[in-house]
């Protein structure tokens, strides 16, 4: 996760008041630019969770970048069955992407349903499935490359648990 010094942010709060000479700021703004400037490629692990029962449903995902740690999510989710909570963590992991400006990202989900319908080797059938692909979709169009790729369940564990962490939120 990006954190931000004292120093970087009274230098952006001087970059943001107008007709300010930016002076003495000039190289903290320049390291502040490169910090914020989107390099690479991230991996996104992602996964779903729902309790029929409960009627709760929670979205896990973790971004990496060369093995290290980014950014996490857990959110809450009402009403949803598990696959449409795994198309939730999918989504809600790419708008997130995006609001990072990254450009190029992996996608490891175990849900072999939504891997597949995602790659086009699955028809989605479910009207409010089809809803949740085109989203996705669309989303995955705003990026420069992508990849998406099933795990199992073994390699997944940490986004496992942020998708039952969302579920807890909302209980």
């Amino acid at each position: 996760m990006l954190k931000i010094n004292m120093k970087e942010i009274e230098a952006l709060k001087t970059l943001l008041s107008s007709d300010v000479d930016l002076g003495k700021d000039e190289d903290i703004l320049r390291h502040l630019k490169k910090r914020l400037t989107p390099t690479g490629k991230v991996e996104l692990f992602i996964d779903g969770a729902s309790n029929l029962q409960k009627k709760t449903a929670g979205l896990g995902g973790i971004f990496y970048r060369k093995g290290v740690e980014l950014f996490t999510f857990a959110e809450f989710r009402p009403n949803l069955t598990n696959n449409e909570a795994e198309y939730g963590a999918l989504i809600f992991g790419l708008e997130k992407a995006i609001e990072l400006r990254l450009n190029q990202i992996d996608i490891y989900s175990d849900s072999e349903l939504v891997v597949r319908q995602i790659m086009g080797q699955y028809k989605v059938k479910n009207e409010r499935m089809a809803v949740l692909h085109k989203t996705a979709h669309d989303l995955l169009d705003e990026f420069e490359q992508w990849t998406m790729t099933h795990v199992r369940r073994e390699k997944n564990t940490r986004a496992d648990a942020l998708s039952k962490e969302g579920i807890q939120i909302g209980s």
